[in-house]
């Protein structure tokens, strides 16, 4: 189902790693995901209002501003980000995961029409924001997702969420 938005249709949207593999551990992963989140607010029209980057997953609530329609920004950021995560961890010699990370993401293959290699399980299943009381609910769940980790114990300390006044992905304030 392609997810065309309007100027006012904000969504939650949710990528997750095949198998919940813990991928996004070294920076310059969670880097590469922060620096093509920046591109597609730069040149796709995307908006984003609120995220959370955690070892396995994304959460973010987004809305598409331009021509581009939702599905459209899903689907190249998966496609980007899945070839050039594969390329970041098989050139990275201080991964110490590396040939089991790449043999995971090489041997998915849940149907023929996918690509020879996965790091994102299928879907994304935006839900639309359809109240500023579900906007709170899911804003304060995605910042509250590394506390409920044990990542932190504060949200505002976690870097790669919007929660940081360092805040790495320019979102919309």
């Amino acid at each position: 189902m392609k997810h065309t938005s309007t100027s006012d249709e904000l969504f939650f949207i949710t990528f997750t790693t095949i198998n919940w593999i813990d991928l996004f551990t070294r920076i310059e992963y969670k880097q590469l995901l922060v620096d093509q989140l920046n591109h597609c607010i730069q040149h796709k029209g995307i908006e984003i209002y609120s995220y959370v980057i955690m070892t396995n997953h994304i959460h973010m609530i987004a809305r598409s501003a331009e021509n581009e329609t939702l599905s459209d920004f899903i689907r190249d950021f998966k496609s980007f980000t899945t070839k050039e995560l594969y390329k970041c961890i098989s050139n990275n010699n201080q991964e110490s995961r590396k040939e089991w990370l790449l043999n995971s993401f090489r041997n998915i293959k849940l149907n023929s029409n996918m690509a020879s290699i996965q790091i994102w399980q299928n879907g994304s299943h935006p839900l639309k924001i359809y109240s500023s009381k579900f906007l709170k609910q899911k804003t304060d769940y995605i910042h509250k997702n590394p506390i409920r980790a044990g990542i932190v114990d504060e949200e505002w300390k976690y870097l790669y969420s919007s929660a940081s006044p360092n805040c790495l992905v320019k979102i919309v304030s």
